[in-house]
């Protein structure tokens, strides 16, 4: 049975953003099934390190702060597979600014590491498309869904008959200018929409909020692989408001369950993408 090594610029216990509560699911199920044989930081690793174990399959996920030595040795040396979250083959990591999202050759990176790798892992087939019209090559799979633990979706079950506020929408309070808070209250005053602001760094104090809304206002300011909170919402039988365009879950078949429906659905999906990654690994 081969063996895996995780790699990211975060981990969960560390950074609570959705890509590593994301992984963090994949961790754990490495563990479970007993073929996890490390998990390393990008900034982290070392030749030696890598050298002493090319005999694993590499699994990685956001990897902004690899060094480009480091990529070159995976290149060169192991077999690896990347677990996407966003665009980062791209120079600026957003292709909203291009006709159908496909960018100009001039913004194109990394491409021997998506090249080299055994597979590049997609959330949405939306997120595959636009993988696969900029670079089409024949290694990009998907696996429709972001994860949830039993734990946080046994959590988000228990919420969804909280009483909402009649007709008060929720929007994120965040200075990410990717999350577009500005333009969600924008979204909300052009259409008279009565809105409060939420926020927490503690992951089910954010979800208990979110519970007692109409609905979310999630203005987006890059084409979303499959974003949380947009599941989230559903399942917590919320309204989501978005730009559909933009929104790669939206795309998705079983985009219209709600609550337990959705929370079901959600355990399918992630069970069926750790079997499909496992499979992956496991092919040689």
């Amino acid at each position: 049975m081969k063996k895996v090594i995780f790699i990211a610029d975060f981990f969960k216990e560390t950074v609570s953003g959705g890509a590593e509560l994301h992984d963090d699911v994949v961790l754990q199920y490495f563990k479970k099934e007993g073929i996890l044989h490390d998990q390393k930081r990008c900034i982290d690793l070392t030749e030696a390190y890598i050298d002493t174990n090319t005999d694993k399959v590499w699994f990685i996920g956001n990897f902004v702060s690899m060094p480009e030595y480091i990529k070159h040795l995976f290149v060169n040396k192991c077999e690896y597979i990347l677990y996407e979250h966003d665009y980062k083959f791209l120079s600026n990591r957003n292709p909203i600014m291009f006709k159908d999202f496909v960018a100009p050759k001039t913004y194109l990176c990394n491409l021997d590491f998506y090249q080299s790798a055994r597979k590049v892992i997609c959330l949405s087939q939306f997120q595959r498309n636009i993988y696969e019209r900029n670079l089409d090559f024949d290694n990009i799979a998907n696996i429709h869904c972001s994860m949830w633990s039993d734990d946080d979706l046994d959590f988000i079950e228990t919420l969804i008959d909280v009483e909402k506020k009649s007709n008060v929408f929720a929007i994120i309070e965040s200075s990410n200018p990717i999350k577009k808070t500005k333009a969600s209250i924008e979204h909300c005053k052009k259409n008279n929409v009565s809105y409060e602001l939420i926020s927490s760094q503690n992951y089910h104090d954010f979800l208990s909020q979110l519970s007692m809304y109409e609905g979310l206002v999630f203005m987006t300011g890059h084409p979303e692989p499959t974003p949380r909170v947009a599941i989230e919402a559903k399942m917590l039988n919320c309204k989501f408001v978005s730009q559909k365009n933009l929104i790669g879950v939206a795309h998705e078949d079983y985009f219209h369950l709600t609550g337990k429906a959705m929370i079901q659905k959600v355990r399918e999906l992630r069970d069926a993408a750790c079997s499909h990654i496992t499979d992956i690994i496991h092919t040689p």
